[in-house]
């Protein structure tokens, strides 16, 4: 009678125990549906969000670069009105006095010559 009787109970736990063990199953089959699903969420979100932060960079390198663009026209055209002024400055000076004018170039011809010959 006893052996019957932990042979029942021992039945019993064996019973208890698989449907413990099928029930623990049954909810991390369902814990991993519901994380991936929130994976797959977040991971939609996330590559919504480098998205439109790469659209933002590209938009702010396009706008520097277009910055950069017209500042480089605008120190071209200051170097080009700059060249202008001085070779106008110069035709002027030489104008008003051609005998200074003459001797600095004369000048400058034995200065550079004397320097080529060392």
């Amino acid at each position: 009678m006893a052996r019957t009787r932990a042979a029942d109970l021992s039945s019993v736990n064996v019973k208890n125990l698989k449907k413990d063990l099928q029930s623990l199953r049954d909810d991390l089959s369902e814990l991993s549906k519901q994380v991936e699903g929130v994976a797959n969420g977040a991971g939609a979100e996330m590559i919504d969000d480098v998205k439109a932060r790469l659209a933002n960079f590209g938009s702010s390198v396009d706008e520097l670069i277009g910055s950069a663009g017209a500042r480089g026209r605008e120190a071209v055209d200051a170097v080009s009105d700059m060249g202008g002024n001085v070779v106008d400055n110069v035709e002027e000076a030489i104008r008003e006095r051609p005998l200074t004018a003459l001797a600095i170039a004369v000048g400058l011809g034995f200065v550079l010559s004397s320097t080529m010959r060392r």
